[in-house]
């Protein structure tokens, strides 16, 4: 027999579908709304809209539904690339009525951002009434100005509902970054793409923070200082020096570290993979596994810099802290896995590789 909650599932599914495509065809919701009449107020359904393109009366009907019937949104996904001011009040409404319905994530935003411009300069995002929805658990922006937004607006509740925070293209100061990372008391999982605006990246106090990507533009410092992080990625924006301060982050497992091709990293080569694994390896973290993907030039550095801390013998740590082991693979991008070199200096050739470095400690 099949389990009703698994069949309730599928019909969900298939209507997330159903709207998806009758709103990109612009054919007649007739069928949909039929379908959604004939669900139970206790069903849960995904509402996604990825391009309005003059559909804006038809997906309004469509939610209103939602609103009427009082149906729990599970996941709100707008992405819309027409950047017309005339959708914005539609756009707080649509949200207001997720936000009404219990949603747990929402999706919001531009996809077809070119390298982190902001898309929607000139409308204000609620996000203060976007986060303090108690039942709101995952939120994703792209392409948003949040400048000019009042902080005042905000009070001084803190969200604990939230785990996860993705912020990508987004214009934003210090101020308005801290203050919302401040109020973020149980986040796992934080994502920052290349935000513009920002002078430092500070992660400090993060109770409960399991993942963390990074990626930066220039004089960007990113300082992070969270015992509880077990996951790092990190994309620099090709300065001449790192920018990456890791302060205290005695539980990280794995840290993939991505550094861009400019003139000023194949100048720096020697001083970043020092900076890189003496300054923040030895002291402040102890990753099981390190993902490198540059310049093979620059990995040859950090061979140097790794096998001269498994066989130096004045280390100033403790014996439990020196790095013991190094066992190093390379990614075979035809076959799309990994395999087992060996771990010696030397010249390598100019492309750039990844690799992937099991240490043990």
């Amino acid at each position: 027999m099949t389990n009703p909650n698994n069949f309730s599932k599928e019909i969900n599914q298939l209507i997330m579908m159903k709207a998806t495509y009758d709103i990109l065809s612009n054919q007649d919701e007739h069928s949909l709304q039929n379908m959604a009449t004939s669900l139970v107020d206790s069903s849960q359904l995904e509402f996604r809209v990825d391009y309005l393109n003059g559909n804006m009366k038809k997906v309004d009907r469509i939610i209103e539904r939602y609103q009427d019937r009082k149906i729990p949104i599970e996941k709100f996904e707008l992405s819309d690339s027409s950047y017309s001011d005339e959708v914005f009040p539609l756009f707080d409404k649509w949200l207001h009525i997720a936000l009404q319905n219990c949603v747990k994530d929402i999706i919001f935003g531009a996809k077809d951002i070119v390298f982190g411009v902001p898309r929607y300069t000139s409308y204000t995002l609620p996000i203060f009434t976007i986060l303090a929805a108690k039942s709101l658990i995952e939120l994703v922006l792209m392409g948003f100005c949040l400048k000019y937004v009042s902080l005042s607006s905000g009070g001084v509740a803190n969200y604990n509902s939230l785990r996860k925070l993705s912020i990508s293209s987004i214009s934003l100061n210090d101020n308005m970054l801290q203050t919302l990372l401040n109020r973020f008391s149980l986040i796992v999982n934080l994502v920052l793409e290349y935000c513009y605006g920002l002078e430092k990246i500070e992660l400090l106090n993060l109770q409960r923070i399991k993942s963390d990507t990074i990626k930066t533009f220039r004089n960007q410092r990113v300082k992070i200082d969270t015992p509880t992080l077990e996951h790092l990625y990190y994309l620099d924006a090709g300065e001449a020096y790192l920018m990456l301060d890791i302060i205290n982050v005695p539980n990280l497992v794995s840290l993939e570290y991505i550094a861009r091709e400019t003139k000023d990293i194949l100048k720096n080569r020697d001083q970043i993979p020092k900076t890189f694994v003496d300054d923040n390896l030895q002291w402040n973290c102890y990753p099981r596994k390190v993902i490198l993907y540059t310049t093979n030039k620059m990995i040859s550095c950090f061979m140097a810099r790794f096998m001269n801390m498994r066989t130096s013998s004045h280390a100033r740590k403790p014996l439990c802290d020196k790095l013991q082991e190094v066992t190093p693979y390379k990614f075979d991008w035809e076959n799309q896995n990994w395999y087992l070199v060996e771990l010696k200096s030397g010249k390598l050739a100019l492309s750039r590789d990844k690799f992937y470095f099991l240490l043990d400690w």
